[in-house]
Order: structure tokens, then sequence, then C-alpha cells
């Protein structure tokens, strides 16, 4: 699954914290319980405002090409733009970069017509060479993007002119558009003077410049990242709001006490109980922040380390290749075992923690395909039920027995213990971490909990393979693609991270995505959706409902399933309820 939403101005010298503290403090009593619709049914949008994002995550970097956090891609979707936009369906496209195609089954190939008045935010024009640029980068090896199974099935990328681009394919299938529209178009004239293996140092990582409707201005470490609005935005009308900021805050606690005072107008990934919170005084009438929820993008669930971590080293250090897995690879002496992680699964009650940690806002998930996608078919999963008392028997059949009463369990001498890892200052993923604990305790296991902060867990033991089971949670793309999580091809890379390899799965993934229509495709993904749920590499926990917030002074904001920026560009502040921060950045 593809993790992304699969999208200068001169400084003010006052500083910015001073007018964020001090406007919105200043207004808050005057505002709190202004509750306004919104969409307004008669009044004209408004241009002018600003908008302030908390998030508790700094962006690794702001070039597409090398960016991973949600965080980071909800920056890069207000800066840069792609040839075309998925809609709410996800399946069908709305123009963007490019304002008509045609499809050719038979010839396979896709025709692209670009806007002929788009510019790069550096005045430069954007030209189909800056999208035969983008895809040689999408496939260049050294780059490693995220996205590139999405290109697999491109032959060639061609522009005859500047306001036309080929897109040319192996085979005919489902799948073509999505493919060749997937990623930010990048400008050829600003990374081409990069050799690709110093792209990740480069300067346009921290100061991008793309053609979307707002500006990159700057980025102040561990303070904020400002962006302001493209008067030359090919959408001439649009965006409305002057300026964007989001500001980087990374305590709950804090992040949370800055949205009721005002200082942040803006927070996503709320607490549950936190959010019920905010939706009570909301519906009482005394607070102007909106509560906003839908089943978003997120899942959480606990990844089992199914291969031994001294072998995978030791293949690493030797130059392994896919071919070499079997032969180098060993399987963990616990979780390599299937019905290890089916015994596991069914000795966790998932819905005591769905309700304990997320207050009802979550659904339960089973498999590998979010509900959110048409390709879900909650009957082709396999469910394994809570039942400890199957679980220790599955135990039990394998020789886990408490042999000497001491009510852990053993074989062979060897007590059944481990270690979970999750994510430090993740009160989310802490509170099911202790409550697995617990309940693998009642059974006779016996584990450690360590909460590693970001850069340890995601940047050495999950891609070393230095753990045994970890607490996390994927924030998925609007299509299926699994591969890079359980596909071999992608079997020494970061996101796949638990060592799955099922040569039944490489061809299962291989037909999905050949197969000439959709309904076609349907038939493999229910059968990847069986073999994973029966195989468990992950114990799949809740998938869950986003927990957001805004003031309501913010008209016409579109929310779904592809998140909360979907139309950014279209949101506006009636002059009649702006406050002061709003009037700082004013043209």
């Amino acid at each position: 699954m593809t993790f992304r939403n699969s999208l200068r101005l001169h400084w003010y010298y006052i500083p910015l914290i001073f007018f964020l503290v001090f406007f919105s403090c200043q207004n808050k009593n005057q505002h709190q319980i202004q509750q306004t619709a919104l969409y307004p049914p008669t009044e004209q949008t408004e241009d002018g405002g600003t908008l302030v994002v908390g998030i508790r995550t700094e962006p690794e970097t702001l070039n597409p090409l090398f960016a991973l956090s949600q965080s980071a891609r909800n920056v890069l979707g207000l800066i840069f733009g792609r040839l075309a936009d998925i809609n709410a369906d996800l399946e069908t496209f709305s123009p963007g970069i490019a304002k008509s195609w045609e499809v050719s089954s038979e010839k396979r190939q896709i025709v692209f017509h670009l806007h002929q008045n788009i510019h790069w935010h550096d005045g430069r024009p954007l030209t189909a060479e800056d999208v035969v640029f983008t895809y040689q980068m999408h496939i260049h090896p050294v780059i490693a993007w995220d996205g590139i199974s999405y290109k697999q099935n491109i032959s060639d990328v061609t522009a005859p002119d500047d306001s036309t681009v080929i897109f040319k394919f192996h085979h005919s299938n489902h799948t073509m558009l999505l493919d060749a529209v997937e990623g930010y178009i990048l400008p050829k004239h600003i990374l081409q003077q990069y050799p690709p293996e110093k792209l990740y140092t480069a300067g346009f990582n921290r100061r991008p410049i793309g053609s979307g409707p707002f500006i990159f201005v700057e980025w102040q470490d561990l303070q904020h990242i400002r962006l302001a609005k493209n008067e030359s935005y090919f959408k001439a009308t649009k965006p409305h709001l002057d300026c964007v900021i989001f500001r980087i805050v990374p305590d709950n606690f804090n992040l949370l006490n800055q949205l009721k005072s005002g200082e942040a107008d803006m927070v996503e990934g709320i607490h549950p109980k936190n959010f019920l919170a905010i939706q009570k005084s909301w519906e009482a009438g005394r607070s102007a922040i909106r509560p906003i929820s839908y089943l978003g993008r997120r899942y959480d669930f606990i990844g089992w380390n199914l291969i031994d971590p001294q072998s995978y080293a030791e293949a690493v250090a030797a130059g392994a290749t896919r071919a070499s897995i079997d032969s180098l690879i060993r399987p963990n002496k616990l979780f390599g075992n299937q019905k290890v992680r089916v015994a596991l699964t069914m000795a966790i009650d998932r819905q005591a923690i769905m309700n304990s940690v997320n207050f009802g806002m979550a659904v339960p998930l089973h498999g590998p395909v979010p509900p959110i996608l048409p390709s879900y078919n909650a009957d082709a999963n396999i469910v394994w039920e809570y039942n400890p008392g199957k679980s220790l028997d599955w135990l039990a059949e394998l020789g886990w027995k408490d042999h000497d009463g001491d009510k852990i369990l053993d074989r062979d001498g060897e007590p059944f213990q481990f270690e979970i890892l999750t994510e430090s200052g993740n009160l989310h993923w802490e509170q099911v971490a202790t409550i697995v604990q617990a309940q693998l305790a009642e059974i006779g296991i016996r584990t450690t909990l360590r909460f590693l902060e970001p850069a340890l867990l995601y940047g050495k033991r999950l891609p070393n393979r230095e753990f045994d089971a970890v607490i996390i949670g994927w924030t998925v793309g609007l299509t299926p693609d699994y591969a890079p999580l359980f596909h071999s091809d992608y079997f020494f890379t970061p996101f796949h991270f638990n060592g799955y390899y099922s040569p039944e799965f490489d061809r299962l993934d291989a037909l999905a995505k050949s197969a000439p229509t959709k309904a076609a495709a349907q038939r493999y993904y229910d059968k990847i959706a069986r073999l994973l749920s029966r195989e468990l590499p992950y114990t799949w926990l809740y998938y869950r409902m986003e927990c957001s917030a805004i003031h309501s002074r913010f008209k016409n904001i579109i929310f779904d399933k592809r998140g909360l920026y979907v139309n950014l560009e279209d949101w506006w502040i009636p002059q009649s309820e702006r406050l002061k921060i709003d009037r700082i950045f004013e043209n």
C-alpha cells in the first residue's frame, strides 16, 4: 500500500509567535461561542485570512521524491500539483495539471493535454518536459521513490510538444490512468542540476518550488512552516486564503491547548477521548471549535518479525538479493510459525482494545484491504475471533505449556517471552501496548514494553529487523497496493520490515495489477485478503475514525476518505468572522 496522499514573499520582522499568541488570546473570548454554517447558503466567497494548522511531527523533507510522513505530504499537497486528482469515489479523476486526456487500451497509451497557463513559483512555465523528467526520477533506482510500483507497467513517457505528454504501457489494464497520474510533478529546470545521488541533500528539499495553490515561504526548525497564496495560480480565482502556517507542536497536551486557546485553528489525529469532549462543547454551543470525524485512512496493527534478525543482518552484509531469501534468511523462532501468530491473535481481545482506546471511534479490521476502498470485501477475510482457550490449545499443540507451574508458558526450558516496541509519545499506541501486554499475560505469555523515539524505531530498529513485535499504524493510499509491505521485490526495503515472503502473494499481486478490468482485479484482491488474513504477517487491530477539529470561521471545507486537505484552495473566511491573525498577511 502506498503511504501517501495518493499530493517568495518578504518576511515580516515582527516575530510570528507573538502575533499568534497575543492576537488569538486577545480574541478568544470574543469568538469562542460564535458558531456559523460550514457552507453559507447565500454568501459570496471572500479572499483573505490565515489558517494555522497544528502538527505533531516536523516533516522530514519537502521533496516529494523522499517524503514519507503524513505531515510532509499534507504540506506538499498545497505546494505541488498532479496531472489529475482522484475523486471521492476513488475510481474516477478530475483534471489537474492536465486539462484532458485520451486513454487507448488498443494502443496501450494515454495522451495527456496540459494546461498552458501553469507556471512554477519562480515564474518559469510548466511544460511536458517537466512531466517526462518527473517520470525519470520516479523510476530511478538511486532515488528509490516509494511509489515506484505504480510505474512498473509504464514502458515510456515522451513529450511531442510543450503541452502534450504520451504515456505508453507494457500491458493494457484497469490501472493505466492511476499509474500515470500518481506522484507530484517536479521542476526539471531546478532538479536536473543535481545528480540523482545528490538529490537527497539538495537545498530544494527545504526550499521547494512547486506549481500548486500555495508558495513556500519559510521553514523554521521545530517552529513552523509558512506558505503564502500563489497569486499566479492557474485557477485564477483561487486560493482564497492568504497564508497557511503549519505549527510544529510535538506534545499532544500542548497541541490540544493551543487548539482551545486559538493559537492553532486546526488539528488532526485528536485522541478520541479529547475529541468527544470537543464535540460535547460544540453541541452545547460553548465553543467555536468544530469537530470533524469520518472514516479516514489509518489503521493500527501488531507487526510480527517473521525472520531471524541475525540471519537478516548477515544476508544484508553479504549483499543478498531477492533470489537468495530462501537460502540466507532463517525464520524467527517464535513468529516464523503461522500457528503461533494465529494463537497470539486469538489471545488478543481486539474489540475491547478498540472500545477502550478509541471510545467507539473505530471499526474492526481483519485483513489488509481498508474499508474505504472499492476493493474492500469483508467476506474475503478469515476472521480469528477472540478465544484465549483455543489460543492455548494451539500453543499446546506446538509444545508451549506451563511445565514448571510458574504461570508462564515454556517449551524445552525456554519461556514464551518477547519484547513489544512502539513509538514513544504516542499515547494511543502506548495504551494499546499496555492492554496487549495484560491480555497476553492472562494466557501465560510474558512481554516487555519498550517505547522508542521515532528516529530510533523507524530509522534503525525496524529497517534492521531488530525487534520481536511492534505496535504502529499505517496511513493508507487511496488505491490498493500492498507490494511495498509484502512483495518479495521490496524485501530489503524499510516498509517491508517484518520479513513476509510468499511467492503466492507475489503471483496474486501481479495478476491483480495486470487484470484488464476492475471486476477481474477484484477476484485477486479477494484472494490476497484471504491469504494475508490467514497467514497474519500483521495482527490487524482496527481501522480508525479520523478525529479532527477546526475553527468554525473556515467555510466550504470538503472532507472525506481522501482527507481534510481535499479542497483547501476553496476554503475561505467571511470578513465578519475574521480574527486579527487573519489580517497579518493580507496583501
